[in-house]
């Protein structure tokens, strides 16, 4: 007997990730957009991180303008730090037609994990969800 997570996780939509842009991609975008040379966008960026931690070490939650960072902790006393993203840029993503990456499982967009589970059933009779 499949568990109802095994359907939702062989069926959800999800996005196909491709290879992450690194350090020097993302600079080189940003110095194509402004004025800025890419060893000033690299002393800003390390400026950011080190205001960023200080702040967080002090408590603090921190809005940059482009995530609200907050700082919390585990049962274990494991600081970790929770990421908002800016609402423009989930705007962004999800403005129709803007996503240009692929998507896994399209076609179950809008399904429950009831549908998942049933999608599952039928195609796989001899290991139905319990």
């Amino acid at each position: 007997m499949a568990k109802k997570i095994n359907a939702i996780t062989a069926y959800r939509p999800r996005i196909q990730l491709i290879e992450a842009a690194d350090v020097n991609r993302f600079m080189q975008l940003i110095t194509n957009r402004t004025t800025l040379s890419s060893g000033v966008v690299k002393n800003v960026q390390e400026s950011e991180v080190e205001t960023l931690t200080g702040l967080l070490l002090e408590g603090r939650p921190v809005h940059t303008g482009i995530a609200i960072f907050t700082p919390s902790i585990d049962l274990n006393g494991d600081i970790e730090v929770k990421v908002r993203v800016d609402k423009r840029i989930l705007a962004a993503l999800n403005t129709p037609g803007a996503f240009t990456g692929q998507i896994v499982n399209r076609e179950n967009i809008g399904k429950t994990s009831d549908d998942l589970a049933a999608q599952w059933n039928e195609e796989h009779p001899e290991d139905p969800v319990a």
